[in-house]
């Protein structure tokens, strides 16, 4: 299990290349990878997202690329010499045709023309991807590394809660059997101090059937046992999208104890749904930062 709130951040050089990554992500329903890299290296940014969206599938990512490409060019600077020649040229013969010299003729041709041009050096995509994905290799396991440590914390804060939440259901499964006593108790009580009424064995035997026909909790309890299993299992799943489906099961857990509150009327059953749904907004809330 794994968080979506992470954090990373290599550098990484060799005697052509040198690489600063820097990784972060928040929580996000699905993928959103925002990437701020040098324009030179806008080629790849199809094969970083790929790469990036193998490792994650949820979280809003922001990833920082700093390149640097160290070889030197001999002559960084060269002109054009044939450009530079006609235009000399063309300046003299306007001097020559009017009469006049121009004060600096080299600041004219420098102005004027690209005479003088930059010699980039020439880049090696390969290179390149093979020099960076390599690199983002690593960035993205100690990524996952620490997205994987928080999600064991938060794996054993779910595992106190399901325990309490356990413990309460082994008590309501004590405590359900009391509900049809309870209830014939009073309604018992109710009667007796209704004096024109005539009851028999009969009819309370009735009443108390159809009241333990609409109070009967087991099947909910039998329920919420089995999503707690259920619940468990996903914590220990490797796979991804597994937020998804404990939200889905956590959502389960809440109607089944909806359902038994509703139907049972005893204090001591209602006051341990209640703490049960406590601890479940409290996985639901951490449960929302799961990948």
């Amino acid at each position: 299990m794994r968080s979506m709130t992470g954090y990373s951040k290599e550098y990484f050089e060799n005697e052509k290349y040198a690489i600063s990554l820097e990784i972060k992500s928040v929580n996000n329903k699905n993928l959103n990878l925002k990437i701020k890299s040098p324009h030179m290296l806008n080629f790849l940014e199809n094969k970083i997202r790929t790469e990036v969206a193998s490792r994650v599938t949820r979280g809003s990512i922001d990833l920082k690329i700093e390149f640097q490409d160290k070889r030197e060019v001999d002559n960084l600077f060269e002109y054009d010499k044939n450009m530079t020649a006609s235009y000399l040229k063309v300046l003299n013969a306007i001097e020559h045709e009017y009469e006049e010299k121009f004060s600096n003729k080299l600041d004219l041709l420098v102005k004027n023309l690209n005479v003088i041009r930059r010699n980039d050096l020439e880049i090696d995509e390969k290179e390149y991807e093979n020099f960076i994905v390599k690199n983002l290799h690593l960035l993205l396991d100690s990524f996952v590394e620490m997205k994987e440590a928080e999600g064991a914390r938060m794996k054993d804060y779910f595992l106190q809660c399901i325990a309490i939440i356990e413990n309460n259901v082994n008590e309501i499964k004590k405590l359900k059997e009391n509900i049809v006593i309870n209830y014939k108790e009073k309604l018992l009580e109710r009667l007796s101090k209704i004096s024109n009424i005539e009851f028999n064995d009969e009819t309370l035997l009735r009443e108390v059937l159809l009241f333990t026909d609409k109070s009967d909790i087991s099947e909910e309890v039998s329920r919420l046992e089995s999503h707690l299993i259920q619940l468990k299992i996903e914590l220990d799943s490797p796979n991804a999208g597994v937020g998804k489906k404990i939200d889905f099961i956590l959502q389960e857990i809440f109607r089944e104890l909806n359902t038994s509150g509703v139907k049972c009327n005893l204090y001591d059953i209602s006051k341990l749904i209640v703490e049960c749904k406590n601890e479940i907004e409290k996985i639901r809330e951490q449960a929302l930062n799961i990948e």
